[in-house]
């Protein structure tokens, strides 16, 4: 591909005009092009500013709105020598802390984050595909994958957090003389493995002719229902000794 650029002189002839060359460009893959016509286009600005004003208005107008009539559930000052029970983390770090009751630390707290954020920075480079760029969801097939992976994740961790309180992995096979890194690597991590494996096999045989962005939608939106529920159970379900109680009964309970 070049680029060039015209002079500012007089025609040589009457009908040529001077070009010079200015660089060689070599293009590398297969470059997009989006055929859009004039009037399915917005300007950014107004129209698009505005609407972002608008949005910002009426956020900051319901947040007041709420400030003003919802009570802050602020606790006393901290106290050095008196720990909490439980001492919870800040709310985005909570889906770690709910980790941290089923499996080793470092586990919970160094592997799985890391090859979460490893797994999410490797999306690009998997779906190369230009078509549908800029679309949620892709498809309306996209958009019931997305649902069905959303339902499956929550379903499936709800059901592990609850068999974990009131059964206990632990529990069940502490007696059996079970070693204990089995407990607290192997069956976690193949569970972390196994279960969406599973996921994309449901994917595959419910949707014929799934396509590699169908699968990772399902594997995104698993994850991103796995860490708000996981987010959920730790802020509003879990009390004294990390154990799980009704979200009415955390205050009473301390």
């Amino acid at each position: 591909m070049t680029t060039s650029t015209r002079l500012d002189r007089p025609p040589l002839n009457g009908d040529e005009e001077r070009l010079r060359l200015l660089a060689l460009v070599e293009v590398e893959g297969v470059v997009p092009q989006l055929a859009k016509d004039v009037d399915d286009t917005e300007m950014t600005w107004p129209h698009l500013v505005i609407w972002e004003f608008i949005a910002a208005a009426v956020f900051l107008v319901v947040l007041l709105a709420v400030s003003w009539l919802v009570n802050a559930p602020l606790v006393d000052h901290a106290n050095p020598s008196l720990t909490p029970n439980p001492a919870k983390a800040p709310w985005y770090f909570l889906n770690l802390q709910e980790l941290l009751v089923h499996m080793h630390p470092t586990l919970a707290g160094v592997v799985v984050p890391g090859a979460a954020v490893l797994l999410l920075m490797a999306i690009p480079f998997v779906d190369t595909s230009p078509q549908g760029v800029g679309r949620y969801f892709d498809s309306s097939r996209g958009v019931q994958i997305a649902l069905f992976s959303g339902i499956y994740a929550a379903a499936l961790n709800v059901v592990m957090v609850l068999f974990n309180e009131f059964v206990g992995v632990r529990r069940m096979l502490d007696p059996l003389g079970v070693p204990t890194f089995i407990i607290e690597y192997v069956i976690p991590m193949g569970l972390m493995v196994g279960l969406p494996a599973i996921q994309v096999a449901l994917v595959r045989k419910i949707w014929k002719g799934a396509n590699t962005r169908d699968i990772l939608i399902a594997l995104f939106f698993a994850f991103v229902s796995t860490f708000l529920t996981l987010t959920i159970i730790g802020t509003a379900f879990r009390g004294p000794g990390m154990h799980l109680v009704w979200p009415w009964q955390l205050h009473a309970a301390e």
